[in-house]
């Protein structure tokens, strides 16, 4: 076991200050509801989250900066094109509607006019709409010189913003809006809401009045926590715009959904909706002339009068004003004009008048709209952010154009989780049901070069992962490594070369699943002529004996006849110097070049609770500590995973290990710290950071690291019995102190799952002050999550937590016997030493050290 120091005390075997591993080579993010204890609902909007994402995402990003691109399109159109859009003003008078479209009737004879689109001011053009849009599609426009009636032809980008239209609302697919384009941008911006909701959910903190934890991004943060902060806190930030965007854009994408709008906002249903020349749906074909001229098969209806008496009424008070001329005598001629000051994208007021007599025959205000009308009429003006002026414009055109960034770090932040998770397949390959805990034969890739060989001694799972590591690099470089632990080497069979991984344990002792061979094998010098070797040996300086088994199985391979490759690889803590002199070691025997293994960064926590668990009691205080993610997902870990703290957020610090007392599920990292004091009075470096430094719902930085030597049993035991379905695996959990909280993830990871068949041994000083979250432990008798239960109180006079485990010997041997694994988590002076004694007179040292061999002897000790 390498070591870290790490500020926890022991319970009823006395307080210590010792040692756990540290090289985090990149903690696993995802992996399943199983390994969180169960399909949970926030897992369910997670993965739904991500997967409309990969496959939403772009069409989202594309919507979006052709949203953004048409925001200011008449601004950008009236800048590229004077002369077309602007005219020279003259003091002519400009012509009348009837007179201004006989011109353009003149000029282009095959097109129909629709409507007529005028302005108060003298140098602007108007413009003509001619019909026949399909689908939704605008039917070509033209400006026309309104003093002589030239047609000036389209503005310098037309066509492009036309084509861009086409993009934002069906993805310019075969169809326009009545083909399948459509469905596609709606089934977009469905997803759109989802995120909104579903993002919100996924990150709300459990204190959600503080602003920092929603709105501050940091730009500190590296590699997965930034694109983090920036996809979750800048999404925090366009939430509001993104809502009105999506519950706007459906709109045009659902029938059902604009009635329904309608229903809710004015309480009447969607008015049915108009046929005539207006795509084409009822009036007469493309190029016809019918009532509105073209081909002269009908006068054209005459709108003059109508407009002399709208300028009677309105005079100077209109702006601009959208004439629409009339499918057929009589039909009434209706002007949709916007006030002189109002906004520039404000909807319009209407009026309908008599084509004949100029007679007023219906009129509305916008301003006098009921709010639900007003948020009607300007659909378009809120989607676009214009209903809030210039200002709203320029926010929601920003918001849009942002939508690519979602798609690229939810993207980013997926292919990162998909390579982590590929490296762990990498790293099992081979692996058979029990592998990890040794009940399978050796760890291979398919079709391993025996001449090569890989074995580790790992007791936190780092030497493990750094193993598959260097598998992998030499694969990738030809090679076939075969992967296995130390304790299944078969000396006898061994030739070619060895690459040794070997972390050490406490004070240069072996991992636990090494013990027996180092003291069968490394006994005695082997026969190794022949075989050449190398030793990555996994250590902490701050131990006299640092690196102590790595550099003891160098010199025994050394000792056996073996050749050195080259010296040993000494890796303090983590060491990324150290990890890639390993690696260009490697090369010199054909690994591929690789990445560094360098650790993940630190994330950003907020300590949410703080919680003295024994007051009064004669042992250093302890506490129960919560802590939430402030900027980046809630990541996964299993039941026996640590939690790695940076004191005072101080980068430059040596890190402090914690057990994780919690599950995800829960929303939380749960720790169990004991506050240490040094001989000088001051507190210890991390625990006095926890538990007296950092403020409560201030920032702590933190990191979770994978500890598969302390994960659960990996599957069920079979019964004796032939015909019997396998049950789970037993569980005996013994701990002391601030060691309950590996053995309280356990308990909860069973309980999500509903297994039983569980003893838990615990041991503090005093029932009275030390009975440590009593009420959880007898609600898990209660549930049958505990078959048994031993609390022992030291100073109550009832011995130590190993003293009941030696009187409890048959008990033990029986649940044994029955396939039961032992876990242990506490402090390695005192407890833990004391329960391997107590077991070892149960047991037998051989067959405790096959129980470790197989994994079903488990220590997670400091």
């Amino acid at each position: 076991m390498t070591s870290v120091t790490r500020d926890q005390a022991g319970g009823d075997a006395g307080a210590s200050q010792s040692s756990r591993a540290a090289i985090e080579v990149g903690r696993l993010f995802g992996g399943g509801a199983n390994r969180a204890g169960g399909i949970t609902g926030r897992w369910v909007v997670y993965q739904l989250h991500w997967l409309l994402g990969i496959t939403l995402g772009f069409v989202l990003a594309l919507m979006g900066i052709t949203g953004a691109t048409m925001s200011f399109e008449d601004q950008i159109m009236r800048a590229l094109s004077p002369g077309v859009v602007t005219v020279a003003p003259r003091a002519a008078p400009v012509l009348t509607p009837d007179a201004l479209l006989a011109q353009v009737r003149a000029q282009r004879p095959e097109t129909r006019v629709e409507a007529v689109f005028l302005s108060a001011r003298t140098d602007e053009a108007a413009r003509v709409l001619f019909a026949g849009g399909m689908g939704g599609n605008r039917g070509e426009r033209a400006y026309v010189d309104p003093y002589d009636g030239t047609v000036l032809g389209r503005a310098t980008g037309e066509e492009f913003f036309a084509f861009v239209r086409r993009l934002h609302r069906w993805l310019a697919l075969p169809g326009n809006g009545d083909g399948m384009g459509r469905q596609i941008t709606g089934a977009a911006v469905m997803a759109l809401l989802f995120f909104c909701a579903s993002g919100l959910y996924l990150r709300w903190p459990r204190r959600p009045l503080d602003a920092r934890a929603w709105l501050a991004l940091d730009t500190g943060a590296k590699g997965r926590a930034f694109l983090w902060s920036l996809h979750a806190v800048i999404g925090t930030w366009v939430l509001l715009v993104y809502l009105v965007i999506g519950l706007t854009g459906l709109w045009w994408s659902y029938d059902w959904y604009r009635d329904g709008a309608t229903r809710l906002l004015t309480g009447q249903p969607l008015p049915a909706r108009e046929e005539g020349p207006r795509g084409e749906k009822g009036g007469g074909k493309r190029g016809g002339g019918g009532a509105m001229g073209g081909t002269g098969e009908v006068a054209p209806v005459s709108i003059d009068t109508a407009w002399a008496a709208f300028l009677a009424r309105e005079g100077d008070r209109y702006a601009t004003a959208l004439v629409s001329v009339p499918g057929k005598p009589g039909a009434p001629v209706r002007v949709r004009y916007r006030p002189v000051g109002a906004p520039a994208d404000q909807p319009f007021d209407e009026m309908a008048l008599d084509g004949a007599t100029g007679a007023v025959t219906s009129e509305s205000h916008f301003a006098d709209k009921a709010l639900g009308a007003r948020l009607l009429a300007g659909v378009l003006t809120l989607h676009r952010g214009t209903y809030f002026g210039t200002g709203g414009a320029v926010v929601f055109m920003a918001a849009a154009a942002a939508m690519p960034l979602f798609a690229i770090t939810g993207l980013l932040m997926y292919l990162d989780r998909r390579r982590k998770k590929k490296a762990a397949r990498v790293a099992r390959t081979g692996m058979q049901v029990g592998a990890l805990d040794g009940t399978a034969g050796p760890l291979a890739f398919a079709a391993a070069d025996t001449t090569l060989t890989i074995a580790y001694a790992s007791q936190t799972g780092t030497a493990e992962q750094l193993a598959w590591h260097t598998a992998g690099v030499l694969r990738d470089g030809g090679r076939t490594p075969q992967v296995l632990p130390l304790a299944k080497l078969d000396l006898t069979a061994l030739r070619g070369r060895l690459l040794v991984v070997a972390s050490t344990y406490g004070e240069g002792e072996p991992p636990d699943d090494a013990r027996a061979f180092a003291r069968k094998r490394m006994a005695a010098p082997a026969d190794l002529a022949g075989v050449d070797f190398a030793v990555l040996a996994l250590g902490d300086r701050q131990y006299e004996t640092f690196c102590g088994f790595g550099r003891a199985v160098d010199r025994w391979l050394g000792e056996s006849g073996a050749t050195r490759l080259f010296a040993p690889v000494l890796v303090d803590d983590t060491d990324a110097d150290a990890l890639r002199q390993w690696q260009e070691q490697l090369r010199g025997i054909g690994a591929s070049m690789a990445p560094d293994w360098t650790p993940e960064a630190y994330g950003r926590w907020r300590l949410a609770e703080r919680r003295l668990l024994n007051p009064g009691s004669p042992g250093g205080p302890a506490y129960h500590l919560s802590l939430e993610p402030l900027d980046h997902p809630m990541p996964v870990w299993a039941a026996g995973d640590i939690a790695q703290i940076l004191p005072g957020n101080d980068t430059g610090a040596h890190h402090r290990d914690y057990s994780i007392a919690s599950l995800p599920a829960e929303g939380r990292v749960e720790l169990l710290v004991r506050q240490q004091t040094r001989p000088d009075g001051t507190l210890g470096l991390g625990s006095g950071w926890l538990t007296a430094g950092a403020a409560l719902g201030g920032e702590v930085r933190m990191r979770l690291r994978a500890n598969p030597g302390f994960h659960a049993p990996a599957g069920p035991v079979p019964h004796s019995a032939p015909h019997s379905a396998p049950h789970p695996t037993p569980m005996i959990l013994i701990g002391a102190g601030t060691g309950l909280a590996g053995l309280r993830g356990h308990l909860k990871h069973r309980r999500a799952l509903g297994l039983g068949d569980a003893w838990l041994l615990f041991g503090e000083r005093h029932a009275a002050t030390d009975a440590w979250h009593a009420e959880e432990i007898a609600a898990w008798q209660a549930d049958g999550t505990l078959a048994r239960v031993d609390l022992v109180y030291s100073r109550d006079g009832q011995g130590y937590v190993q003293d009941r485990l030696a009187a409890q010997g048959d008990t033990v041997r029986a649940w044994v016997d029955r396939g039961a694994a032992i876990y242990v988590c506490g402090s390695l002076e005192g407890m833990a030493p004391g329960v391997d004694r107590a077991l070892e007179a149960i047991l037998g040292r051989d067959r405790l050290d096959a129980l470790g061999a197989e994994g079903r002897y488990r220590r997670d000790v400091y």
